[in-house]
């Protein structure tokens, strides 16, 4: 009778090894295992060879020129709050120096954040920091000291205050593997040939005179002023604005209690609808109709406001520290891949309210928790 039972049971293991699909299998062992330096080392090199890829692809069919001569240098692996990594982050440069930074996820490698000017967010991280990185624009560093530092707040943080401390895919890896001398771990020579032929339907537009007016009050106050700005001084609506109006001014006029309401006092909130009542008022009050529509967030409609000149608003969820965050949409970068079947990479290009990042940051709309967009669309004199 016990052998009978024992082999019932090794039969019914089997049957259940034969019926679980393999990628259950694969997903609980990833989770469990470290990944050893060879491993890493594969892991790196494709986050290095996407990297260089995309510098490629904008030299090639963007019309950036600053890019033309840039060069790619590996800096760091970004980890999450689990001590997991997420993605790699390099610096781009060109003859007359910084020239942006990519960022590159760890999981099914692709440039998921990137700027094409100036220095990235990590300038604060000391040799024995970790980068935290939980998904396009949130930065964070690990101290030495073991505590944590919001480099977009710039003070120290702990692990409570945050919203959510867990975003991207992630991997874990070995200790040795993390600290070995990066040249032992992959070729720094680009493995990965680009054939401009791959690439389909490149096309790109950014509204360069938009400005990029630091946090202050609110997000929603200095994004939109961000347009308002942008309409007074490069589209005429000179009676938006006196000419002695500073830009401080301007959001402070906005997050007041006439238009936007914004909760100064508690971090900068705003009201969903009271920002777009707000806007509207404001342009009311100095003599011109305008529409502001909250819409659903949609590549076609941010492209198709762009194409026509009108930076949007773009609002995101899931941000660790502040929950919501509006930006001000002023342009995207679409191309088709062969190599990947054809498939869309999209991007919007953002001013993102934070002093920590050039003007223009790219951010890739797969890995962007992209909750609305509010189009603002001039009318005529009232």
């Amino acid at each position: 009778m016990f052998k009978s039972k024992m082999y019932f049971a090794l039969l019914l293991t089997f049957v259940l090894l034969l019926v679980t699909p393999f990628s259950t299998l694969a997903s609980s062992d990833t989770k469990t295992t470290e990944l050893n330096k060879s491993e890493y080392g594969r892991l790196l090199q494709s986050a290095w060879d996407t990297a260089n890829e995309y510098v490629e692809i904008v030299k090639t069919h963007g019309d950036y020129k600053p890019w033309s001569s840039a060069s790619v240098t590996y800096r760091f692996p970004l980890f999450n709050f689990d001590n997991e990594v997420t993605s790699f982050y390099f610096d781009v440069r060109n003859a007359n120096g910084d020239a942006g930074y990519l960022i590159v996820r760890a999981i099914d490698p692709l440039v998921i954040e990137s700027a094409r000017e100036g220095t990235g967010p990590y300038t604060q991280k000391d040799s024995n920091d970790s980068a935290i990185y939980l998904g396009p624009l949130q930065y964070y560093l690990k101290l030495a000291s073991n505590g944590y530092y919001d480099i977009r707040q710039g003070l120290e943080i702990s692990k409570r205050d945050l919203k959510i401390s867990k975003s991207l895919n992630s991997v874990k890896v070995g200790e040795q593997a993390l600290t070995s001398n990066t040249d032992s771990l992959f070729s720094l020579s680009t493995t990965s040939s680009i054939v401009p032929a791959s690439i389909h339907s490149y096309s790109s537009k950014i509204l360069s005179d938009v400005p990029d007016f630091q946090w202050r009050a609110g997000c929603s106050p200095t994004s939109f002023a961000n347009i308002i700005w942008y309409y007074r001084y490069s589209h005429g609506y000179t009676s938006l604005l006196q000419s002695t109006t500073s830009s401080s001014t301007l959001i402070d006029v906005l997050a007041g209690s006439s238009y936007m309401n914004t909760n100064v006092s508690s971090g900068g909130t705003t009201d969903w609808n009271d920002r777009v009542t707000g806007m509207k008022k404001f342009w009311n009050d100095r003599g011109w109709n305008v529409t502001v529509t909250r819409t659903s967030p949609s590549f076609a409609t941010h492209r198709s406001q762009i194409t026509n000149n009108r930076p949007t608003i773009i609002n995101t969820t899931g941000d660790a520290t502040y929950g919501n965050h509006d930006m001000t949409g002023v342009g995207y970068e679409e191309y088709q891949q062969t190599s990947t079947l054809f498939q869309w990479h999209r991007y919007v290009i953002v001013r993102d309210t934070w002093n920590t990042t050039p003007k223009s940051v790219y951010l890739y709309i797969s890995n962007l928790s992209w909750n609305e967009t509010v189009t603002v669309v001039p009318g005529s004199a009232i």
